[in-house]
Parts: structure tokens; sequence; C-alpha cells
């Protein structure tokens, strides 16, 4: 038999962490699989109990943090609190526990750092910040404006760009061009959060849920980009189809629609396919022209008064059921052997989830030695055999 070899972490450290970032001992039980006074006991110093190795390295991953911190003084790691955000979610029912979200947070800061570190070392020159100035007083449709404009948002573009992915990537590209960092966030539900803003003066960050669909990503960027703009840090979870929550979140979904699919442009798309009838096949052709989802285009053919809230109601609840029934069959596909067995392009998912700027510091950084192949799979969270052809997909940028 194996003797059992304790891991002899500082609990301070630990107990501190799970303070800081407002991670609770169930949350950290439950990821663990273990119950959870086993857990509590590993955080209490007047205890004279140890997790094994193999059980610290876990703790150290769902804390997000290197498995060495762990032994640290709690004085020597660079754990920073929460940032102030204001909760404009509507959940069926309050949270008990917001542990994977605050975790989701604490990563988009900390990659942001290890942006703003890596481009000094590499002596890599940073887009200036640069917002535009949009008076309160503009209307939903100028204020989209102002944002197609300054962001270099065209409508040729996204008309030329051949799938939902491909125009996330570019609206995230534009964004970030301005100076403002997109990343997205990991193990958090899609209901819990979509999308996160953190405004600063020199250095704002949006947040966006890694789990969601391309369509679904590109309207929270531009969402949350609103929430910046408006100099507002928040969590969002509710997008498009609001028609009671927040007045934030309202304007926010309005904009978002508009600078998606400008009313004028829908317009003359309606007209010049000389569609008078609506149905859910139009919905389908209509997005698809756009690169955005069937809930959006749902939602801006009724705002603009080219169906009524009847009809806007049928056809969304029919998109929701059709959505739900496919992804239904995909998991009984999966179960019979059948489909792609749920295996994943990880070199695409690391591309699709990381900053472009990370991206272009990794790529700039490897070809100079400066990070080793381990290094940039550790960064990205994938094995090194996907790594060249992530760094292949970026260099074509």
């Amino acid at each position: 038999m194996t003797a059992r070899i304790d891991a002899n972490i500082n609990k301070e450290t630990v107990s501190f962490i799970c303070t800081q970032i407002s991670v609770s001992t169930a949350f950290l039980a439950q990821k663990t699989g273990l119950a959870e006074d086993k857990v509590g006991s590993w955080l209490d110093v007047s205890s004279d109990a140890y997790p094994t190795l193999n059980q610290a390295k876990t703790i150290a991953k769902v804390l997000k943090v290197p498995f060495a911190g762990l032994y640290m003084h709690k004085g020597n790691l660079p754990i920073k609190q929460l940032p102030s955000l204001r909760n404009l979610r509507r959940l069926p029912e309050p949270l008990s526990d917001d542990s994977s979200l605050n975790l989701a947070v604490v990563e988009l800061i900390r990659y942001h750092d290890f942006l703003t570190s890596t481009e000094s070392e590499l002596e890599v020159t940073a887009p200036p910040l640069a917002l535009p100035s949009i008076p309160d007083t503009a209307s939903k449709a100028e204020y989209a404006g102002h944002i197609r404009t300054f962001f270099g948002l065209e409508l040729n573009d996204q008309f030329r760009l051949q799938s939902a992915r491909q125009f996330y990537l570019y609206v995230r590209q534009q964004i970030e061009r301005k100076g403002v960092f997109v990343h997205c966030f990991t193990g958090v539900d899609v209901e819990v959060a979509r999308g996160i803003s953190i405004f600063n003066e020199s250095a704002p960050i949006i947040g966006i849920n890694d789990k969601d669909r391309y369509p679904a990503k590109t309207f929270s960027i531009i969402h949350e980009l609103v929430h910046i703009l408006k100099k507002q840090s928040t969590l969002c979870n509710e997008m498009f189809a609001s028609f009671s929550s927040q007045d934030e979140e309202v304007f926010c979904n309005a904009v978002a629609g508009e600078v998606l699919v400008p009313e004028a442009s829908l317009n003359t798309v309606l007209t010049t396919q000389n569609i008078t009838s609506i149905s859910l096949d139009t919905i389908e052709a209509i997005a698809k022209r756009y690169n955005v989802s069937k809930e959006v285009i749902t939602r801006r053919l009724y705002d603009t008064s080219r169906i009524s809230k009847d009809e806007y109601d049928t056809y969304t609840n029919e998109i929701r059921q059709n959505f739900l029934q496919e992804e239904e069959a995909k998991k009984i596909a999966r179960q019979e052997g059948r489909g792609n067995q749920g295996f994943t392009n990880m070199s695409q998912y690391a591309v699709d989830k990381t900053s472009p700027a990370i991206c272009k510091v990794l790529l700039i950084g490897y070809s100079n030695g400066y990070f080793s192949k381990q290094e940039v799979s550790g960064l990205l969270g994938i094995k090194e055999k996907n790594i060249s052809k992530f760094l292949t997909e970026v260099a074509k940028w």
C-alpha cells in the first residue's frame, strides 16, 4: 500500500485567497467532490488536517492559482480584491453562492494583468485607450451610430464574413483595437452570467461567457461595451429579449440590436428582397445575412414594428423550443456513439476564448523564444499538440 503524502499547504494563505475573492467552502467541496467539513478543516489553521498532494492540486486548479502559491505567505501573493460590480442580472431565484462568478472576474483581471506585464517585457506597443464621447442625450440609434463609426464596424464587412464565428472574431478585434480588453471567462453557466464589464479610466475590461454561442457572444460584447462607455461595471445575463429588466439593460440591449442590425439596413433588406410576410424561415435567412442570432432578428422586427408583440412571443418561443430539441438530439447522439462525440477543435477554442492582444503577445513571445510551447499550453489551457495550429491561425491576423 502506498503511503499517504500530505500537502503541508499554508492554511492561512488558502483561507486568505478564499476570503479575498469570495469563494465558499461549499463551492470548494463541490468542485473537489469531498465533504464540506473535510475541506473546511484544510482551511482551519487550528486543525492538523491537510489534503493530499492531488487534493491540494485540485484546490489550486479550482482557485485558478499556481500550486506553489498554496505554500507561500499570503503577503507574497498578488491576490486582488474583487472590484465593485453592479448586479444587473435577472435570475429565476437568488443564487446562494456566486463563487464561480467571482472566480471568473478574478480570471479576467489576471489575464489582463498578464497582458500588461508581457507587453512591457516584450516591448510591444499596446493600442492606446480611445473611447468615443457620446452625449447622454443621444438616442439609441445615435448611440449605435457612434459605436459603429468609432470602432469601424462596417456593414460591408459584416455581410462579407462567411459565418457567425468570423463576425464574432471581427467585432472582438475591432473593439480591442481601441484599447478595450475583451476576453472570455470560464466555469460559469450562461444563465448565471453572459457578460461582465469592468470599467476603469485606463484599462476597461469586457468579459464574455465562453460557453455561449457565437451570435450571443457578439451581442454580449456590444452590450458590455455600452456599459463601458457609460463608465459602468456590471454583471449581466439577460440579453436582447427583455421587456421588464432594469433601464440600463433595456438601453444596452436596444443599442446593441441597432449596432448589429441597423434599422435602415434592415428596411433595405426587407424591401430589396420583397419580404412582406414574416416566418421563421425568413427570420433565419435574415439572421444568416447579418451573422447574428434569430432572437436578435426577431427582436429587431418587433422594435421596428414589423411584427406584433404576440408574433414576437410566438417566434421567440418556437426558436427556444427548436434550440432545446436540437441540443437534446445532440446529447442523445453522443450517448449512442453518434455525432462528433463531443470532440472540440482545441486550437480554435483557444483562439475564440482568448483576447486578440494576448494571442498576439503569445505569438511574438513564442517566436522570440520568450515562451516555450509548454508555457503557451499552460496559459491557454490546451495540450501542447494544439499549439502549432493555434499560432498558425493567430499569425494570419
